[in-house]
């Protein structure tokens, strides 16, 4: 057996979920043991940096960091979130790839998580991400961005250092898969499994065929593809506010929502106004469902064995899918419940695959604590079944805690089979991404999602 190594222990940890129409952060902070969550909009737009202070300094400890934050990247200044969408008029990206805006995201969460751990302006922090799986193989360009930008940035509080450690991308949907195929065991490797995320911007579609997770699908029928659709037969709402009522409205269409949005003063003219909205709402998702399945009809491998079905959009369309796919066993996010305690925001199931990737990321660092405020280092194998060990107890405690619960399972129970029970349940060979931490290890050969380990 290899000696053991010395390995660093990061200062916090985070896992950041860059969806269309918010940022879903869930991070832990080594020095207090504490697991937290925020949300921030996902608008991102030019200002200058006199400007964003003039907005920023007189409420610094008036309100919460993620809603005045801003970074620069020498002179490059962008306001992200509230402060972009509620001062700058900073509009929902959803042209161009993901990852370009991310970085702008990503080095905002790193500010605003300084903030609620009081880690100072310099400090070392490890980092999961999702991107679409049309945009994995920009995991590696867009983690040496952030690594260069995180090492000086300008922020409300003035100039940052951070180090990034251990660095992980995975597809969308990799949270929920992670979860789901621990729960199912040894009989990960005898099933076909498809696990379908529809969120605000993207679908994408990954299959998990008898154990061999393979390069996903993506496209663009995301939720925004409804929200056009009601925008071309109404008024042209803003698409945030209208994607919200849309949602919270439910397959109920609730009025109230649609109240809130509608432009008309006149009583009369505005119940008027509320009708054809609601109209329209009806009519685009009878499209959209239609244009979402047949999609999936094409991708779906003819011998798939269930669905796991996650994402916000796809609860929206729970009823169609339901329905559609009544032939296949199916699973709702894989019978994941966030904490209240970490959803202030009522988001529900839209955290459900964040919150799968950070009970496995955390896995990672279990029992492992500094000391004092001192950069602490502990023991490391060289083994690489030790993550799988760290995953199958981590999804463990989950399952445990989600058994007790009524969920949307529909698949016969499972018992969960720990890695050393089946032999081999690598928790690697779920990872879609480019996986850098501390201490150099030898290339595990074996296939991920879509790329390798790498260990720097």
């Amino acid at each position: 057996m290899a000696r053991p190594k010395k390995v660093a222990v990061p200062d916090a940890l985070a896992v950041m979920d860059f969806g269309g129409l918010s940022t879903r952060v869930f991070y832990f902070g080594s020095y207090k043991s504490q697991t937290s969550s925020f949300i921030m909009e996902s608008q991102v737009g030019p200002v200058s940096r006199d400007t964003a202070n003039a907005y920023t300094l007189p409420n610094l400890t008036s309100t919460s960091p993620e809603n005045i934050a801003w970074v620069a990247i020498n002179n490059d200044c962008r306001a992200v979130g509230y402060l972009a969408a509620s001062q700058f008029n900073a509009h929902i990206g959803l042209n161009g790839l993901k990852y370009s805006n991310a970085l702008y995201k990503a080095l905002a969460a790193l500010w605003v998580i300084s903030q609620k751990l009081d880690l100072g302006h310099h400090f070392s922090i490890a980092i999961a991400v999702f991107l679409p799986p049309g945009e994995f193989n920009d995991s590696k360009q867009f983690f040496e961005l952030l690594s260069r930008a995180a090492a000086s940035f300008e922020t409300p509080t003035g100039r940052f250092s951070v180090k990034l450690d251990k660095t992980q991308a995975l597809q969308e949907g990799g949270g929920i898969s992670i979860v789901h195929n621990s729960k199912l065991g040894a009989a990960f490797k005898t099933r076909v499994t498809a696990f379908a995320m529809v969120g605000f911007r993207n679908a994408s579609l990954v299959v998990a065929a008898r154990g061999a997770v393979g390069k996903g699908k993506t496209s663009d029928l995301g939720m925004v593809r409804m929200v056009e659709l009601v925008q071309e037969r109404t008024s042209n709402y803003d698409m945030a506010r209208l994607a919200e009522a849309i949602a919270i409205s439910g397959d109920r269409y609730n009025r109230p929502y649609f109240y809130r949005i509608a432009r008309n003063r006149d009583e009369a003219a505005r119940e008027r106004e509320v009708d054809e909205l609601i109209a329209a709402v009806k009519q685009s998702r009878s499209d959209y469902a239609r244009m979402l399945t047949n999609w999936l009809d094409e991708v779906l491998p003819p011998d798939t064995d269930e669905i796991v079905f996650c994402g916000g959009t796809a609860e929206y369309l729970k009823s169609e899918l339901r329905s559609h796919y009544s032939r296949y066993a199916q699973s709702w996010h894989a019978g994941i419940t966030v904490p209240p305690e970490l959803d202030p925001n009522g988001l529900g199931h839209r955290l459900a695959d964040a919150y799968g990737l950070f009970i496995y990321f955390k896995s990672q660092f279990e029992g492992l604590r500094p000391k004092s405020n001192q950069a602490t280092e502990v023991e490391s194998t060289e083994e690489i079944t030790e993550s799988s060990d760290k995953l199958t107890d981590a999804t463990a405690e989950l399952v445990a805690e989600l058994s007790t619960k009524t969920t949307d399972i529909e698949t016969p129970p499972v018992a969960v089979v720990s890695a050393k029970d089946t032999g081999e349940l690598d928790a690697v060979s779920l990872l879609s991404g480019p996986y850098r931490g501390g201490g150099k290890k030898k290339e595990n050969s074996e296939s991920c999602l879509n790329g390798k380990i790498n260990h720097e």
